[in-house]
This record gives C-alpha cells, sequence and structure tokens, in this order.
C-alpha cells in the first residue's frame, strides 16, 4: 500500500514537474525533452522504489526470487523495471508473498504508463500559439 502510494504521489508530482518545464514556447523542443526525461526518471525512480520493497520484503522473509544469480540491487532493478512496464519476461520472478508485491507493482505501473501517455498525448498535440506577428508567444 505505501509502495503505490509512494509511487502515486511521486508520479503525479514528477507529471506537474514535466507540465511546468513544458509550458512555454520558447525552445519547445528542449522543453519537451527535459519535460519527457522527468517523466522518465518518475518512472525509473518508482522502479528502484519497488526494487527497494522486494528487498525489504526478502529480508524479512517474505519470500524470495528464483533464477537469480545474486539477489543484488542490479537484479532486483531489472525485475523490478520489467515488472513494472507490465514486460514481464519471466526469467526472474518472486516466490511466496513477493508474489503479490509484484502484482500490485504491475497494476502500479499499468496506472502510471497511462498516466504518462495522456500527458505525451496532450503535449505532441497542443498547439503553438504566434502572436499576431508570427512570433511565438
Amino acid at each position: 500500500m505505501f509502495l503505490f502510494l509512494g509511487a502515486l504521489w511521486l508520479h503525479i508530482g514528477m507529471l506537474a514537474l514535466a507540465r511546468k518545464t513544458y509550458t512555454g514556447n520558447s525552445m519547445r523542443m528542449l522543453r519537451s525533452s527535459a519535460a519527457y526525461l522527468i517523466v522518465l526518471m518518475s518512472h525509473l525512480l518508482i522502479a528502484l522504489e519497488f526494487a527497494a520493497g522486494f528487498k525489504w520484503s526478502h529480508s524479512l522473509g517474505l519470500g524470495g526470487f528464483v533464477h537469480v544469480p545474486g539477489e543484488d540491487w542490479m537484479d532486483l532493478f531489472y525485475f523490478s523495471l520489467v515488472n513494472i512496464t507490465t514486460l514481464g519476461l519471466g526469467d526472474i520472478y518472486p516466490t511466496g508473498h513477493l508474489r503479490a508485491l509484484a502484482g500490485i507493482e504491475s497494476l502500479t505501473g499499468f496506472l502510471l504508463i497511462s498516466c504518462t501517455a495522456q500527458f505525451i498525448f496532450e503535449t505532441l498535440h497542443k498547439p503553438l500559439r504566434l502572436r499576431i506577428d508570427g512570433a511565438p508567444l
């Protein structure tokens, strides 16, 4: 529950920052690139948050992972990225109660990717407003 809420609040905040960064017509390509990088960073931070959740849950004895060479941070981050994008390759999979956490992460990822898709749609379809003399506002 805390991971979901933390991910949601982080993503909403990062989307607000991305919208603020995108606003304005000067240097539109640079602004849109910066905004999209902010959104990408949001997804990466959320995957890192869930990886930390998997590590902590594993330390509590709530489950583990199958086919993981070392269960180090990179393995957990990789699993989290694959899971939050709902890709689900299956080369690493959780056991025990970590399966429920993985399901919550997948649902969270689906929700956040939908929010990101809406943001990208809005920014790509936002018309360029011009002054009467034809210069950008």
